[in-house]
């Protein structure tokens, strides 16, 4: 069953109960500045994510799974990786509740998914895909280490959003 887990964080797959938490992050605009025009996620969007998740999980063992604070056990943010449309890449991926922005809490947990695309799943590379005006997670992939390849839209990727712009950034085994 998938599950990461760091020094101070665990990325587990989402139950029910997480529901609440999720729509909460996404109803703040500042975490969905970058991920969704800074809008909420309307209920049947919400019902979508579950259930893309759960699929992802039951097809790849991988998921945007439920980022934990171990020191609080308090739903802090999503974070984990998932195939990238149509691309045959896994990316990794993370959003931060507003609250704990700052900590490396981001970096902590790309790595975590990262290093589980390239050494536990065996993929000689992992994708990330990043709003062009996200520099704080541009910052991030260069701390992880992966380099910028290109600017691409959702239909380049398969995307199951034809219409986004982002930049695509990449490491090798």
């Amino acid at each position: 069953m998938f599950r990461l887990e760091t020094d101070r964080l665990f990325i587990r797959p989402w139950t029910p109960a997480d529901r609440p938490a999720f729509t909460g992050l996404t109803e703040d605009p500042e975490v969905m500045r970058y991920v969704h025009g800074g809008q909420p996620y309307a209920e049947d969007e919400v019902d979508e994510w579950f259930t893309r998740q759960a699929r992802q999980l039951a097809e790849h063992d991988v998921c945007m799974g439920a980022l934990i604070e171990k020191a609080t056990g308090r739903l802090v943010g999503i974070a984990g990786t998932q195939p990238l449309g149509t691309t045959g890449n896994f990316e990794i991926g993370w959003w931060l509740a507003r609250d704990v922005w700052g900590r490396g809490y981001a970096t902590e947990a790309g790595d975590a998914a990262m290093r589980h695309v390239l050494e536990t799943l065996g993929h000689k590379r992992v994708v990330a895909i990043i709003d062009p005006d996200n520099e704080p997670s541009k910052r991030v992939v260069g701390r992880l280490g992966m380099h910028y390849e290109s600017r691409v839209t959702g239909e380049q990727l398969g995307h199951r959003k034809p219409q986004i712009v982002v930049d695509l950034f990449a490491k090798e085994a």
